[in-house]
């Protein structure tokens, strides 16, 4: 029987998860061609290297400044200053003057941190106040993981469709813009403003604010081992995104003594099936009990292990592709499981704070790794994601956190309340 609180819940939860995969669209949409398209301006490797840690420098510096604003200027205002900056940044992208795509990337950057702190924080702080069970968090976000793996798919097919119809690698970028368009009109039309509970300090100062994050996040041990794990995966992740295509191109030149233009889109496509499986996964292991954090470790062992096949298979392009397989298998454990432990971890009044400050090492490592492509081979960089995907994944396999933290690693209750919405 369906009871009112329950299609309350539905009706909340659906209208997050409607703005959340039309943000993701437009994300996902720029991903299968923006190394060719900068390729195609005549770009080395190294140079578009550089316009990687631009955005990632820009997401370190900009993120913890701007998104802490969030707590006290309201969540929903930041959500539409990310559909604002992400498009610009997009539609510049079009451009082949250097200094213009460096322009783009320090709007990407801030549109990343945006988006990896404010749409999160907005959902967390507005399910609290109505009252939902907070088991019905983990669920959300194992069913957004799962449904933005479709969306992903859906836009690597989208993609490919658009730049052969087009002839232009431009096309997916213009899509995109247009998909975050109509993400701001969802945004100005159904979603209520929040903030931080620093919203109603005396100063109520976005300064305080991150002050108060920062003190959080270095008192609390729980928060910090979070924090080594997202590092260690999510720099290993972009590591990927940068390299994963001249790698498939290095294995099938090795393996047929030619490059062929490669379908990137459908790759891109069943990559991120891959991870719908893995969110999958992360659900089924979940109703069976297993603690959320042995998940997020297994993920980043499995992760170490996908890095160490690509590094032995560089002259066999099926076996690097089942590796990229099954590295975004083990994103799509990854994030409902880092999403659910940050949601009990973190207070809710220094939410966004805390996560933006959380995202400033990961970038900083990308940024180190990203500034050797040159001088590294591509295998040797894979060799070190491998090790950092281990060290972080042994590092929360052998350390529990806080046990005194009231519901810090318990089991979601059993599905059977999702299973009623």
């Amino acid at each position: 029987m369906i009871t009112t609180a329950n299609e309350s819940f539905s009706k909340f939860r659906n209208n997050y998860l409607a703005v959340y995969l039309t943000v993701m669209m437009s994300d996902w949409l720029q991903g299968p061609y923006l190394y060719v398209l900068y390729q195609s301006h005549g770009f080395e490797m190294y140079d578009i290297a550089v316009l990687f840690i631009v955005g990632f420098v820009s997401s370190a510096v900009f993120g913890t400044v701007i998104a802490n604003t969030a707590d006290v200027w309201g969540r929903k205002r930041m959500a539409l200053l990310f559909c604002c900056t992400s498009s610009t940044a997009s539609l510049i992208r079009l451009s082949q003057n250097y200094q213009y795509l460096i322009l783009s990337h320090l709007l990407s950057g801030l549109s990343t941190a945006l988006l990896y702190c404010v749409f999160e924080a907005w959902y967390i702080s507005q399910h609290q106040r109505k009252g939902f069970a907070p088991a019905l968090i983990g669920a959300t976000f194992s069913t957004a993981i799962f449904l933005n793996g479709l969306v992903a798919i859906l836009a690597g097919i989208v993609a490919n469709i658009a730049v052969e119809w087009s002839g232009s690698l431009a096309a997916p970028f213009v899509v995109s813009a247009g998909t975050l368009l109509l993400a701001a009109l969802l945004i100005s039309s159904s979603w209520e403003e929040n903030f931080g509970e620093s919203k109603t300090n005396t100063t109520g100062s976005v300064f305080k604010s991150m002050l108060e994050g920062l003190v959080v996040l270095k008192s609390d041990i729980n928060i910090l081992s979070l924090g080594l794990a997202q590092t260690v995966f999510e720099c290993c992740m972009y590591t990927f995104v940068l390299l994963y295509t001249p790698a498939l191109e290095s294995s099938i030149k090795n393996s047929t003594g030619s490059v062929a233009p490669f379908p990137l889109g459908y790759l891109f496509s069943v990559m991120m099936f891959c991870s719908m499986l893995g969110s999958l996964a992360f659900k089924y292991l979940s109703n069976k009990n297993v603690l959320t954090e042995n998940l997020l470790s297994l993920a980043l062992l499995v992760a170490g292990a996908s890095f160490c096949f690509i590094v032995v298979n560089t002259n066999n392009s099926a076996y690097t592709i089942f590796s990229f397989l099954l590295f975004e298998f083990t994103t799509g454990m990854y994030f409902p499981s880092i999403g659910t432990l940050k949601a009990q971890a973190i207070p809710e009044q220094n939410r966004t704070g805390v996560m933006a400050f959380l995202r400033v090492p990961m970038n900083f490592a990308v940024c180190a790794i990203l500034l050797h492509v040159d001088s590294l081979p591509v295998s040797q960089i894979f060799q070190i994601c491998a090790l950092l995907s281990f060290v972080g994944g042994l590092a929360i396999l052998c350390r529990a956190l806080d046990p005194n933290r009231q519901g810090a690693y318990m089991a979601a209750k059993t599905t059977e309340e999702s299973h009623e919405l």
